[in-house]
């Protein structure tokens, strides 16, 4: 009987960018997620496969070892760490090796992955933690949230190089996490609620929306301070808003950081109509999510009702949208 796992995607409610410079981000687990399932293989393969990507990857065991024993070597190494990134299948190949090596059972497999999280919203970050742990599960060995957590982290590196260590931490621990280089991550007690999710159709340029933060930081300093000591402020208020399920403020709070993190002139036409459109029409807040310069939108309403209504809107603008609820639980 195979193993089967679930975890979720991710969004940053606030604090995208400013957390590389110290401040206070929030991130929740959605309710789409990676479901994976383990069971022994037919031979002596290890056989991974993605319906999404309707692709197949074989390796022996002995290969599944060296492909370990390669990462330990080299996961420094920026050009390896590409070279992996070349093949979709290579970085889930690799924390299903991981995960054996640390439970300390190599064997042939069968590894199915079936996903319903979108690109830019945790999606690797949630197949590593499902691989991880149904694996573990398979192989009847527990493993810590911490060692589960770790595990993902590892598979970010290959996808991401340089991850902020967020996204592993949320689609393990679920929920709503606060964030902060100097201080790590806390749980907040939260309860659940839905939001919308608008897409762009504009590839995330998260890596360059970074590098343009960076400069002008180093370039501008009391001017980027300043803006990024209000977007601290907001993140704070924003946890507070949360906790007591002040949602008008969560809204305006969305809107202020929007209007905040813009002024680095890392928004898109496309983000801004989206946010402007959404608040033409009733919403109570709009802001992109992630690393800007495209992706997506959240979008919250006044009831799922609301929200129904708000999706009908988008689709009218042919942009994709789906209804999700923050605060689900991790990995499991």
């Amino acid at each position: 009987m195979p193993a089967k796992a679930t975890a979720p995607g991710k969004v940053i409610l606030f604090g995208e960018h400013a957390v590389v410079y110290d401040k206070l981000g929030i991130a929740a687990a959605i309710s789409r997620r990676c479901n994976v399932s383990v069971g022994k293989s037919d031979s002596s393969i290890v056989e991974l496969s993605s319906s999404n990507y309707k692709s197949k990857i074989f390796c022996r065991v002995d290969e599944l070892r060296e492909i370990c024993s390669k990462f330990e070597r080299h996961k420094e190494n920026v050009e390896f760490l590409k070279g992996i990134q070349g093949d979709k299948l290579l970085p889930p190949l690799l924390v299903a090796s991981l995960t054996m090596k640390k439970i300390g059972k190599f064997a042939p497999l069968k590894i199915k992955i079936s996903s319903k999280v979108p690109k830019n919203l945790g999606s690797s970050s949630s197949t590593f933690a499902a691989i991880a742990k149904g694996i573990s599960k398979f192989f009847r060995k527990r493993l810590s949230k911490s060692e589960l957590s770790n595990l993902v982290f590892q598979g970010d590196v290959v996808a991401h190089l340089s991850p902020s260590g967020i996204d592993n931490k949320v689609v393990v621990y679920g929920g709503f996490l606060a964030f902060k280089r100097s201080t790590g991550i806390r749980k907040l007690k939260i309860g659940k609620f839905p939001i919308l999710v608008v897409d762009s159709g504009e590839r995330a340029r998260t890596s360059e929306m970074v590098s343009r933060v960076s400069r002008i930081v180093k370039r501008k300093k009391i001017f980027a301070n300043k803006i990024l000591e209000e977007l601290d402020n907001i993140s704070r208020d924003a946890v507070e808003a949360l906790r007591n399920e002040n949602f008008e403020s969560v809204g305006n709070l969305m809107v202020n950081y929007y209007l905040e993190l813009r002024k680095f002139g890392i928004s898109t036409r496309k983000l801004d109509l989206i946010v402007r459109f959404s608040l033409k029409n009733g919403a109570l807040g709009a802001k992109p999510t992630g690393g800007w310069g495209g992706g997506c939108c959240l979008v919250l309403g006044e009831s799922l009702n609301h929200l129904k209504k708000l999706q009908k809107c988008f689709s009218k603008l042919e942009l994709k949208s789906f209804i999700t609820y923050l605060g689900e639980e991790g990995v499991k």
